[in-house]
């Protein structure tokens, strides 16, 4: 590792921040999946778009592994669709009476029974949301920063910085760039900029910085190491690293197809479930959900990283596959998401008789 280094007197962001103690561990964990994946996909077929097809590998190994998951989570809506009649007959049953707390009471404890005769979980469904958001936040930090947690992309930026910190010393131009980028990252006042930290700086800089480092050091060398990191990072031309944002680019196409491939697996998840429920209100909510949950998904794409949306959009791909085969699974087997009525008390009027 180079020895040049070079005393900062400015400090606004921190570079060297590092993700929490619950996020971190999670980083950690999907950087040592992803390091993996890489290093086989980089052995077949280079540094072009490695990256990105290492997220896609990564996205079909996480929905295989939690297939058993969405299987039950489909059989829970399924089921929950199926029971609509007997919770609206219960919710009828009490109309009128809302206001009261021990009428409320009473209309829960037989939604329930009903829920319990049927072994039916409310909760169920969230758990592949619980799963995913650990896995978004920890891949975010991730494809923020791919250089701490892949060898080989770490090799490129530490490459990199060697040559510029051993040219530094020579050359003033290169000197007050190095220390206005290191400023204007945020590098603590004193810092001494090793390898390891260029290489964050690096990771920060726009095309104009990195170009405007090129001019000033012109080395072959240099050059070639830029075109592989570029080869690496970017993926069919879109950076995989940068904040997709809301500019007229093609970098567009990622939030486009992020809530196009929303909007089409939530489709299929809910067209079998839309053929049982009969209840006006239910499918009134489902349309509302139809339409906010891709545009919602959309705009939070549109913030960050592209590498999240790769990881998104393939996401729902796969998920659509899981979901068609699971559709046929069910519509082969009825049995397996099949109800019972509930045995439930009868209301009485108020002379202590039964309501027929």
């Amino acid at each position: 590792m180079i020895s040049h280094t070079l005393m900062l007197l400015a400090r606004t962001y921190n570079v060297m921040k590092e993700p929490g103690v619950i996020v971190g561990p999670i980083a950690w964990i999907i950087g040592k999946v992803i390091n993996v994946i890489f290093n086989l996909v980089h052995g077949i077929i280079g540094d072009v778009n490695s990256l990105g097809i290492t997220i896609i590998f990564l996205t079909i190994l996480i929905r295989l592994l939690m297939t058993p998951i969405a299987f039950k989570q489909q059989k829970s809506m399924i089921k929950m669709q199926a029971l609509q009649p007997q919770i609206k007959k219960i919710q009828d049953k009490y109309k009128g009476s809302m206001g009261d707390p021990e009428i409320q009471r009473k209309m829960n404890m037989e939604m329930q029974k009903v829920y319990s005769d049927n072994n039916y979980n409310q909760f169920s469904g969230c758990l592949p949301l619980l799963i995913q958001l650990p896995i978004f936040m920890g891949l975010y930090f991730v494809m923020q920063n791919p250089f701490k947690y892949v060898d080989y992309i770490s090799q490129v930026y530490n490459g990199i910085a060697d040559i510029v910190l051993n040219a530094v010393n020579g050359n003033s131009t290169l000197y007050d760039l190095i220390v206005g980028f290191a400023r204007d990252s945020g590098v603590t006042a004193g810092t001494e900029v090793n390898t390891d930290i260029f290489s964050r700086i690096l990771n920060v800089l726009t095309p104009e910085n990195i170009a405007s480092i090129k001019d000033a050091l012109n080395s072959r060398e240099f050059d070639e190491l830029l075109i592989q990191k570029q080869n690496i990072e970017y993926f069919l031309g879109l950076n995989l690293r940068e904040v997709v944002g809301l500019s007229l680019s093609p970098k567009l196409i990622i939030p486009i197809l992020s809530g196009g491939t929303t909007y089409i697996s939530t489709r299929i998840m809910q067209s079998k479930n839309t053929a049982v429920n009969a209840d006006p209100m239910v499918q009134q909510q489902q349309k509302i959900m139809n339409i906010t949950m891709p545009l919602m998904m959309a705009w939070i794409t549109t913030s960050l990283p592209g590498g999240i949306g790769v990881y998104w959009i393939t996401s729902n791909i796969c998920q659509m596959v899981q979901q068609l085969f699971i559709n046929n699974y069910f519509k082969k087997n009825p049995e397996h998401v099949s109800v019972v009525e509930s045995k439930l008390p009868k209301n009485k009027d108020k002379k202590g008789g039964i309501k027929k």
